[in-house]
């Protein structure tokens, strides 16, 4: 299948200087073409 999405290593961080709080965690995917991707988590 042909790639036509590559994600490498994302971190994501919310919240405060001082209350901060990360969501993702070093996540890597790739997406083909015809492909179906959803991420999903808790909500605050």
């Amino acid at each position: 299948m042909e790639r036509i999405l590559e994600v490498k290593n994302i971190e994501k961080y919310y919240g405060t200087k001082t209350n901060l709080s990360k969501a993702i965690d070093n996540i890597s995917f790739g997406v083909d073409k015809k492909e179906f991707v959803g991420i999903m988590g808790a909500s605050r």
